[in-house]
């Protein structure tokens, strides 16, 4: 049994499919299906049945997958600490969510800082991020949106925080103590990208409640609110660092739904050759958080 087809195990049990296991390993459905039969013929159980289009873990199959997850990560965890001195050197393409260096603590920004000239940092869009990391273009990304699955790639999340919105101080809104999604139906959102991907939680509950979402401004920073924000029907979706020190003649109002918090993923492939690198690096920002 091989580490390798024990990866490929765990990626068919977390998708319910051989095909997009394949993807999430970089190798053909026909290999993901034959490293889980050769399990299957050494174990001498069966991993899977089908149930409909998803290939679901039988009650063996998750016993073995439970052991297989736990040797998995011990590899990796070797692979990380007997990565070799000169292997301290190894250069990171490091992709950076727009705007995110500003909503850090400060202290992450220094650690990042001092790992700069073994770094190539490019700031893109936390979408585009994901699929450089998923295309192996990026070796590790850290991006910032509301909690969702990575199932392309491995995910670390570092921090969490509330979400806030900055609203008008005459509007209705900035006299609640928090607000809902039901709070924000009505009214002209101005977020930092498209909503799909760093939103998604946020849209999922407007688009049950019937929000129009031609209603909605993409801006390119947090500075540009002070400039939109005039109307009382406008409110902005922001970190809670961006809530402190508000635009002046605005309010920061919390959002209440937990499901609406941002959370902090370093995203990264750990079958990446440069995997011990990344990890430290990683480990090093979420202790910097």
């Amino acid at each position: 049994m091989e580490i390798q087809q024990l990866r490929h195990l765990l990626a068919a049990a977390e998708h319910s499919s051989y095909a997009q296991a394949a993807k999430r390993c970089f190798t053909s459905r026909q290999n993901v299906a034959h490293s889980v039969k050769m399990i299957e013929r050494e174990l001498g159980v069966s991993l899977f049945e089908r149930r409909g289009n998803e290939m679901v873990l039988t009650t063996e199959g998750k016993r073995v997958a439970k052991e297989a997850s736990s040797i998995v990560a011990k590899v990796d965890n070797l692979r990380v600490m007997f990565s070799t001195a000169a292997g301290s050197s190894e250069r990171l393409t490091f992709y950076v969510g727009t705007n995110i260096l500003a909503g850090i603590p400060a202290s992450v920004d220094a650690y990042i800082a001092t790992h700069a000239d073994k770094l190539q940092m490019i700031e893109a869009s936390c979408e585009f991020s994901y699929k450089q990391v998923c295309s192996g273009e990026a070796d590790i990304a850290l991006i910032m949106c509301m909690e969702r699955r990575f199932p392309e790639c491995d995910s670390l999340e570092v921090s969490s925080s509330i979400s806030y919105a900055i609203t008008a101080a005459d509007s209705p809104l900035a006299k609640l103590p928090s607000l809902t999604a039901a709070n924000l139906k009505d009214m002209r959102l101005l977020l930092m990208s498209e909503p799909p991907f760093q939103y998604e939680p946020l849209f999922e509950q407007l688009d049950s409640l019937g929000f129009d979402r031609r209603a909605v401004s993409v801006i390119p920073s947090t500075s540009s609110m002070v400039h939109i924000m005039k109307s009382r029907k406008s409110v902005g979706i922001v970190s809670e660092k961006f809530s402190i020190d508000p635009p002046r003649g605005s309010i920061a109002v919390p959002i209440a739904d937990t499901r609406l918090n941002w959370h902090f993923y370093i995203l990264y492939q750990a079958s990446s050759e440069k995997y011990p690198y990344i990890a430290k690096f990683a480990e090093g920002v979420r202790k910097a958080f």
